[in-house]
């Protein structure tokens, strides 16, 4: 089901900010607790134009997968209430890493990463199952060449999910203190607060 409620207000553009695809997919709703909110995936098209944003569609697959959508209703459907789905684990399961990482009390009901793993684990191997190995030029990398299934954007974000959760990186997951976006801090003493300093950052100045 499309989201509903984005009436005619045109949103900004979304800010990418989590370091991560993994983590820039579970941010897709902007503004989640405030006035501005936006699903910038609450709609089949708008999931395919993050996707081509992102780089994980080329304008002549997100422009296929947009003509076989409309084709195709009912696959679009299952297609965005899949990513959906896929999102809501990534939320969840980064968020609560996030509180660990931050040495706070869990957030999402005190269930441990490892107890939600059957939640993400068939995006992962949806992704692999469809994978294909490509050399660069300089080293070989997993590539998916068929993306006619209306749920291809997803595959991507999957594996990235999957490497994420099994990273160093993931000791520098954290939780933006100004609003539930998620993000990998690279800076030298992991000091960023912020998932973005001219946002969430500006807005904490102005309320000081």
């Amino acid at each position: 089901m499309e989201t509903a409620g984005h009436g005619t207000r045109t949103p900004r553009e979304l800010p990418i900010v989590g370091g991560h695809l993994a983590l820039d997919f579970a941010n897709t709703v902007d503004d989640p607790d405030g006035p501005e909110r936006y699903d910038h995936a609450g709609t089949y098209p708008e999931l395919v134009a993050w996707s081509a944003r992102t780089g994980t569609l080329r304008p002549d697959q997100a422009k296929g997968l947009l003509t076989a959508a409309q084709e195709h209703p009912r696959a679009r459907s299952a297609a965005l209430k899949r990513a959906h789905q896929l999102r809501h684990s990534l939320i969840e399961i980064f968020t609560e890493i996030a509180a660990i990482n931050g040495g706070q009390s869990p957030t999402t009901g005190g269930s441990p990463p490892s107890a939600r793993w059957g939640e993400l684990r068939p995006f992962v191997t949806d992704a692999m199952a469809h994978a294909e190995l490509a050399w660069d030029g300089s080293r070989y990398q997993l590539t998916w060449t068929d993306t006619t299934r209306l749920d291809a954007m997803l595959w991507p974000v999957g594996l990235a999910a999957g490497d994420l959760i099994t990273s160093p990186q993931l000791a520098r997951l954290k939780k933006c203190a100004g609003c539930p976006w998620l993000f990998l801090d690279q800076s030298k003493n992991l000091s960023r607060r912020w998932c973005a300093m001219n946002d969430c950052g500006t807005h904490e100045k102005i309320r000081r």
